[in-house]
């Protein structure tokens, strides 16, 4: 166990070493969903399970099916390894045409050895159409992160079980995954200060979530949290809005509807309720 823990601690700073380069992968990435677009995870065995995972939470993280996990061999391979299906570059080809990927879209090729016959078919079709691409690889020296238009090469080192990619090369995948979709969402206005405030209330863990943001963003009781949260449609956005502007359901769904950014709409109404209340207080003391 301390042998093991001993190299997990090498995998932090070695992510450390390339936020550089995630950050232009972000940028990458917000600007093709900005537009349209979408980001595609692309891998096999662990790798491509990394990806299907991180891409699988942003839908009730931050209410987006924009961000896509294609694997060698799923569904089936999500749950029974199918390693032979990873040697098929045409496989990746397929997978891609069958979800429609084109040049508006983003594809991050994830591949602890960077030499992954279906991770680098994929890259080298999302090249020829155009589209930009993401390497995730500890592997320096790989194929993938040449081929990519930015590499993210987090050198963890050996495995403690010699070829075990799962382990370390694995942990510095999450993490790296797990900064991007943040970042890019962050970006998009999907997050409000540390709340996620689109998330999608569909059972009641993430109900008492969001009426909990209510109640620590907007400073009002649980019950007031609960019947606005409801009167919104379970819409975390439409609730905030309607208690900071003390305005209908109708007329915040209006002014969301008149913006793309969410994040944006609700700091200008956040600082006018703190601009309102200062003046309030001025008011009061004189």
């Amino acid at each position: 166990m301390r042998i093991i823990h001993r190299e997990d601690r090498k995998v932090a700073p070695a992510v450390g070493k390339v936020i550089p380069r995630i950050a232009r992968a972000v940028e990458l990435a917000a600007r093709a969903l900005a537009a349209g677009g979408r980001m595609v995870y692309l891998g096999a065995g662990t790798s491509g399970r990394l990806g299907i995972l991180d891409a699988a939470e942003c839908i009730p993280t931050f209410g987006t099916d924009r961000v896509v996990g294609v694997m060698a061999g799923a569904p089936d391979a999500v749950f029974k390894p199918t390693e032979a299906r990873e040697d098929d570059p045409q496989e990746a080809v397929r997978d891609l045409r069958r979800i429609k990927f084109s040049r508006k879209d983003v594809l991050v090729g994830i591949s602890a050895s960077g030499r992954t016959a279906y991770t680098l078919g994929g890259i080298r079709y999302a090249g020829r159409l155009g589209a930009k691409t993401v390497a995730v690889t500890s592997n320096p020296g790989a194929p993938l992160a040449r081929l990519a238009d930015v590499a993210i090469v987090p050198v963890v080192g050996p495995e403690v079980i010699a070829g075990s990619t799962r382990m370390k090369a694995g942990t510095a995948q999450k993490l790296v995954l797990n900064m991007l979709s943040t970042a890019v969402m962050v970006r998009l206005g999907r997050v409000f200060s540390h709340w996620m405030v689109n998330l999608q209330v569909k059972n009641q863990k993430l109900r008492r979530r969001a009426e909990a943001i209510l109640v620590q963003a907007a400073g009002v009781s649980a019950a007031v949290a609960r019947r606005t949260l409801e009167n919104s449609g379970r819409n975390l956005p439409l609730a905030l809005l309607m208690l900071w502007k003390n305005i209908s359901t109708g007329e915040a769904e209006r002014i969301l509807r008149d913006s793309r950014d969410v994040s944006r709409v609700l700091r200008a109404a956040s600082a006018g309720r703190t601009l309102a209340g200062r003046r309030g207080r001025h008011v009061a003391r004189a």
